[in-house]
This record gives C-alpha cells, sequence and structure tokens, in this order.
C-alpha cells in the first residue's frame, strides 16, 4: 500500500527509492520473523517427541520389569510344588512373550508334566496334547493317549473328547467303538442336552427371521416403503445383514486368525491362549464356526445365510456408491423443471 501511495503522488525519485525500501525492509522482517517461528515451532515439536519417546521407554521398562517380577514370583511358587502356578509357568513357556520369549515347549512340558504328577488333569490334557502334536517331544499318540486317559477321569472335557476320537479312530490305542461310547456317554451326562426343544423354537425364529428380511431388502431396493414403514424395515435389515456379513467372515476367518487351534467333535482347543476367560471366549466362537461349516456343507443352511450376506453387501454398495450421481442428478435437473 506505501508503495502504491508514491506512485500516485506527485514525488521525487529519490522518495519513491525510499518508499521500496521500506516494503522491501518491512518484507525482510516479516520473512525471519516468519523463519524464527517455523524454527520456534520444530524446536519444540523435537522436545515434545524426545519427551514422548522417554516416557514410552519409561512405561515399556517399566512393564518388562513387571513382567519379568511376576515370572518369578511363579517360578517361586512353581518350584514349591504348587500345581496351579506350575500350571501357568507351563503355559508361559508354552506360548512365550513374543520376540523376547520365543515358545520354549522342553521347558513347558518340564512344569506340566509337573503339574500333572500333582494330579492336576489341565496339566495331564496338556501333556497329551504337546505328545499328540509332537511339540517339545516325538510324536507319540500312545502316551497322548495314555495323559489322555488320565485328564479325562480327572473331568477334563477336552481329552475326553480327544478319547471319542482316538478310540473310534484306533489312533495310539486299538479301536474300540465300545470305549469311544462310553466316553462319549460320559460327555453326555456331564453336559445334559436340555436344550433340543429351545434349539427347535430358536430354528423357527430364525427361518422367519430370514424370510423376513429377504422380504425387507427386496421392498428396500425396489424403493416400495415410504416413511416410518421404510425406516423400521431399513434399520431392520441394515442390522440383520450386518449379523450375517460378520458370521460368514468368523466361519470363514476363524481358522486363518487361530490356526493353532484343534477342532475334536465340535470341542475347540485353543491351547495357545493362556488367559482362561479369553479361552473359553475363543473355544466357544470356535464351536460356532464349526457348527456353521457343518450346516454349510451337509445340510446347505449356511450357503443360504451366505447367499444373503452376498445380498446385502451388493445392496450396499449401490447404496454406497450411486446415491451421490442420484443426487447429483437430481440437483441437475432441478432448474431446467424450473
Amino acid at each position: 500500500m506505501r508503495v502504491y501511495r508514491y506512485l500516485a503522488e506527485p514525488t521525487d525519485g529519490f522518495q519513491l527509492f525510499a518508499g521500496f525500501e521500506d516494503t522491501f525492509s518491512m518484507n525482510r522482517r516479516m520473512r525471519i520473523s516468519v523463519s524464527a517461528y517455523i524454527v520456534r515451532i520444530g524446536g519444540l515439536t523435537c522436545v515434545g517427541l524426545l519427551v514422548f519417546l522417554m516416557v514410552a521407554g519409561a512405561t515399556m521398562t517399566r512393564a518388562q520389569a513387571t513382567e519379568d517380577s511376576d515370572l518369578d514370583r511363579l517360578t517361586a511358587s512353581a518350584e514349591q510344588g504348587d500345581a496351579a502356578a506350575q500350571l501357568k509357568l507351563g503355559m508361559r513357556y508354552y506360548i512365550g512373550t513374543g520376540r523376547r520369549q520365543p515358545p520354549d515347549y522342553a521347558e513347558a512340558l518340564k512344569w506340566f508334566r509337573r503339574a500333572a504328577d500333582h494330579g492336576n488333569a489341565e496339566a495331564q490334557d496338556r501333556v497329551g496334547l504337546m505328545y499328540y502334536n509332537g511339540k517339545g517331544v516325538t510324536q507319540d499318540y500312545a502316551e497322548a493317549g495314555r495323559w489322555y486317559l488320565l485328564a479325562a477321569q480327572g473331568g477334563n472335557d477336552h481329552a475326553a473328547y480327544q478319547l471319542v476320537d482316538m478310540y473310534s479312530r484306533g489312533v495310539g490305542m486299538p479301536r474300540d467303538r465300545a470305549e469311544s461310547r462310553k466316553w462319549a456317554n460320559v460327555l453326555n451326562a456331564r453336559h445334559p442336552d436340555k436344550m433340543n426343544g429351545l434349539a427347535w423354537k430358536l430354528f423357527a425364529i430364525g427361518l422367519l427371521g430370514v424370510v423376513a428380511f429377504s422380504i425387507g431388502l427386496f421392498a428396500l431396493q425396489r424403493n416400495a416403503l415410504r416413511g416410518w414403514q421404510r425406516l423400521t424395515v431399513a434399520v431392520f435389515v441394515n442390522l440383520a445383514g450386518i449379523a450375517l456379513v460378520l458370521n460368514t467372515l468368523t466361519t470363514y476367518g476363524f481358522e486363518t486368525v487361530f490356526s493353532h487351534c484343534s477342532h475334536n467333535f465340535l470341542a475347540t482347543a485353543c491351547t495357545q491362549i493362556s488367559d482362561p476367560h479369553t479361552r473359553k471366549i475363543v473355544n466357544e466362537i470356535g464351536d460356532w464356526v464349526m457348527v456353521n461349516l457343518i450346516f454349510r456343507f451337509m445340510a446347505g443352511i449356511g450357503l443360504v445365510l451366505d447367499v444373503l450376506a452376498v445380498w446385502y453387501l451388493v445392496y450396499l454398495c449401490r447404496r454406497l456408491f450411486r446415491r451421490p450421481s442420484m443426487q447429483h442428478r437430481e440437483s441437475v435437473a432441478a432448474p431446467s423443471t424450473s
């Protein structure tokens, strides 16, 4: 603005040059102040990053020290003969703790056997599992069967399921259908089936839900509903569609995520998970996955659910990718009608 003022007013050359000089000096000061501000921001960023790295390092060091302290206490309890501590310590060595401590199957087997010698049925089952899979020892089905028998007699369900399978197929022991049925009956006695009537009711409700979902999705695609009816049907269809998609992804993706889990007669055993509550949840999901697979390839019911899930995904993609273009066409057509 000062340059334009000098150009507009009659003045001599010296005043014009002075005006340009003042403007250039002001721009130079502005550039210097901006550079100083950038340098200050960069310095503060570096200091903040350094503080963050120091805090993160201290937190990781503290967590590692806590983990080491817990491991020391657990080892001390296990060496004093605590069977529960021996089992937990065996699990620590079985699954490892990442790069710092990879799985040590030999050490895990040592602590499992110590707990098993105290009569811990879960430890006996894990010893049998290690002999069955050949982890830390040479694969030996006969020895695995011996440990599974001890664990099953102690009340371990997974070991009992394994005995049903091994006696039925003659793996590690003579083939004996009667013994296989015996352990199957033991499992049935431990977990009596009281859900037969409820299962049929749930099946009927599920069938009605499939029919309602199909009709609702078809109506949404045809734009046959308006107002609160469309809103209600849309909420139901989207919730059911998301559930179908998640069910399909879980069914076909469980084995990829939990590749070390074993499945025997719908008895999923994810032994690489140390936390009992998490392991129970994952095992139940694995059992659900096996039921889904059985229905898919034996009864064909699950394949219908897969088709509905794909249908919903196609509908959802069309809604997401075609709606903006439709709105654009409507906005373009609106001025022409006026």
